[in-house]
């Protein structure tokens, strides 16, 4: 990975001194996870854990949202198929690719900071909690999503979030399924902290605090894997559990119709 920009697929991926930069690059999609776009995360972890001289990776999206989690005309071709079993199929294929991404980018040993550019919702959400650190724009508003929709959550929300705001809290976040502002957000610590700025302004500020995060060089990652590996049960038992539930009560036919009725069919 050079200090040059190169596409990856969909992924945007670039090195500035240790820290590897990665741009969910959907715009157009608001940066929805597909399989190309978990593929493409795949791929660019591969070249992460290829280079040592990465010490952090930094997960942003381009334009003006951050992640709207799963792509959503994706569901709405499933639903419109005439098949009430394809829904289903769907998530689970989707899942299987979408956790792959994200155990590889957990699993793959250096400091993970999200650089939340805008809102996220669903999957989004879990992308940022699987992070170490996260900061945000003012424009940064979480929508768990799922309960909305009759689904139960994925990505390793259920088992990244608890541990940051507690078993209540996260409970309470993900059957009411309403928006955490920003400030919401850094007070129950899912942000570290909230920073103004345009685009470039607002990376190169979290690229400031990401460098004190590395100064210890390999104790950082020693450190972050020790707290890590006291999670019970592991990520990928824990991811398995999620993708379950969530083809489970895809199955359901009072769930269909809440989709179809959520997404104007």
């Amino acid at each position: 990975m050079s200090n040059e920009t190169s596409n990856l697929v969909l992924i945007e991926a670039r090195l500035d001194g240790r820290v590897a930069l990665l741009t969910l690059n959907r715009p157009e999609a608001t940066n929805a996870i597909d399989d190309s776009m978990a593929l493409a995360i795949e791929a660019a972890v591969a070249h992460i854990k290829a280079s040592p001289r990465v010490e952090a990776v930094l997960l942003t999206g381009a334009g003006r949202i951050f992640c709207s989690g799963g792509d959503v005309g994706v569901f709405k071709a499933a639903l419109g198929s005439g098949d009430d079993g394809e829904l289903a199929r769907l998530l689970d294929r989707l899942a299987t690719r979408i956790h792959g991404a994200l155990e590889a980018l957990v699993n793959a040993g250096p400091l993970l900071i999200a650089a939340v550019n805008g809102p996220a919702t669903g999957a989004g959400l879990g992308f940022i909690c699987a992070c170490d650190f996260a900061y945000a724009k003012p424009s940064a508003t979480l929508r768990p999503g799922f309960s909305k929709l009759g689904l139960s959550p994925d990505t390793g929300t259920t088992q990244f979030l608890p541990r940051i705001v507690g078993a209540r809290k996260a409970l309470e976040i993900l059957i009411r399924g309403d928006a955490i502002t920003p400030e919401t957000a850094t007070q129950l610590g899912i942000f570290n902290e909230v920073i103004d700025g345009d685009d470039a302004a607002f990376i190169d500020s979290v690229l400031e605090r990401i460098k004190p995060l590395i100064a210890s060089g390999r104790a950082a990652s020693e450190t972050r894997r020790l707290i890590r590996q006291t999670m019970s049960p592991g990520l990928h038992e824990q991811l398995a559990a999620e993708q379950a539930s969530l083809v489970a009560l895809a199955s359901s036919s009072l769930v269909i119709g809440r989709l179809k009725k959520a997404l104007g069919l």
